[in-house]
């Protein structure tokens, strides 16, 4: 479930020292639910407000667009008939903008509010976003030219399960982990804290460009450190992402990853893409990268002594060109297979994050003498009404069998 573009990605997944997370569908499923819509003022209730967000937000393929339609159609609204949609554009890391009938309609976060002077810090609906983006929520508002805000919304995003093991694993490794994210504050610092990373490492209201620079400062920040360090071991930066947004971020870092269920351009831009969104599949991919280094230098090691060995015996006039072809022949397979244990699945498995083998039990007919037993792990469906169930785990036993 793993796609690795190159073998001098995999090895440079061995040097990672940074790894930065986004939020919305890597941190997080990436899959919204509306928690709250209200009407600002009196120009719209709610009804239209579900009407011009269907509107607004059909053209577009962000995950959150499609939590709204979804909701909107939940409470049987769909897109009216008649309305003129035209100039649709995507404002990155901020949200929407079109002409709906000739009215200049915004949808989007409160930086753009912000930016086109339509939020109003002293109004109702200031303190009431406050306290939907302290609860995890990520707000969102709709505004008219000449009309100002006239609704306000929230949706909400699940945690992955394995997100806080992961960042758990990565910060006990001694590996930087930061959250970048273009959500406001509130919705951000609640989901980090949530999964385990400091404050000071969750940054938030960032554009795709600011992204793009504080991956730049990193990678800057880590060739000074590799340089002043004594081991002169690499420390290389990992983005992990999902989206449009983070695809600049993605091709500049020193590793980029993409979640297989993300954007196209995320994926092309990558060089590691989880395919099923596992993040612990990251953790793999790290320690996969880690046992790659680990075997180079096994190999190194093991050539440089069989060539020690054989400059001595050829020093000492113990050397035949038949015994020369042995070691430099000898030395090549050597390396090689010691390169290919990577793919046996003992390795695999020793280096296999969060897999768990199923309980296996080994059950034998009652009165058999007989030594061992077969494997038994669920009737058959005409057993199904003869089974008793084992109350240690619920999982329902043959009666004609007993556990050896």
């Amino acid at each position: 479930g793993i796609v690795i573009k190159g073998g001098s990605k995999l090895e440079a997944l061995g040097n990672v020292r940074t790894v930065l997370l986004d939020k919305t569908g890597t941190i997080t499923k990436g899959r919204f639910a509306l928690s709250h819509l209200e009407s600002v003022g009196n120009s719209m209730n709610r009804l239209e407000l579900l009407e011009m967000l269907v509107v607004m937000e059909a053209p577009s393929s962000h995950p959150l667009s499609a939590c709204l339609i979804a909701a909107a159609k939940s409470e049987g609204i769909v897109a009216p008939a008649g309305v003129s949609l035209r100039e649709h554009t995507i404002l990155k890391g901020e949200g929407v903008t079109a002409l709906v009938d000739g009215a200049q309609v915004y949808c989007g976060n409160e930086r753009l509010f912000k930016r086109i002077g339509m939020f109003d810090a002293n109004q109702g609906y200031a303190a009431q976003v406050e306290k939907w983006g302290g609860e995890g929520g990520t707000v969102g508002f709709v505004g008219i030219d000449g009309k100002g805000i006239v609704g306000s919304f929230c949706v909400k995003d699940s945690i992955r399960e394995e997100a806080s093991d992961v960042v758990s694993t990565l910060i006990s490794s001694d590996v930087d982990v930061v959250m970048l994210t273009g959500d406001g504050e509130g919705a951000a610092r609640a989901v980090g804290l949530e999964v385990g990373l400091p404050e000071d490492n969750i940054l938030s209201d960032l554009l795709p460009e600011d992204k793009l620079h504080y991956v730049s400062n990193q990678k800057e920040e880590n060739v000074v450190a590799t340089a002043s360090s004594l081991s002169g071991r690499r420390q290389l930066v990992m983005m992990v992402g999902d989206g449009v947004n983070d695809a600049p971020a993605l091709s500049i870092a020193d590793v980029g990853v993409a979640m297989g269920e993300g954007a196209t351009l995320a994926l092309e831009m990558s060089d590691v893409t989880l395919m099923d969104s596992n993040l612990n599949k990251l953790l793999f991919s790290l320690n996969l990268g880690v046992k790659v280094i680990k075997t180079v230098k096994e190999n190194i090691a093991i050539t440089v002594v069989i060539n020690l060995m054989a400059i001595t015996l050829t020093f000492l006039g113990k050397m035949t060109l038949l015994a020369a072809i042995i070691s430099d022949v000898g030395t090549m397979l050597i390396v090689t297979m010691n390169g290919m244990k990577l793919l046996s699945q003992r390795v695999i498995d020793s280096i296999e994050v969060g897999r768990h083998e199923p309980t296996r039990r080994v059950l034998r007919r009652k009165g058999s003498t007989k030594k061992g037993g077969v494997v038994y792990s669920k009737p058959s469906d005409q057993d199904e009404d003869s089974c008793e169930e084992d109350q240690s785990d619920g999982t329902k036993l043959d009666p004609r069998f007993e556990i050896v």
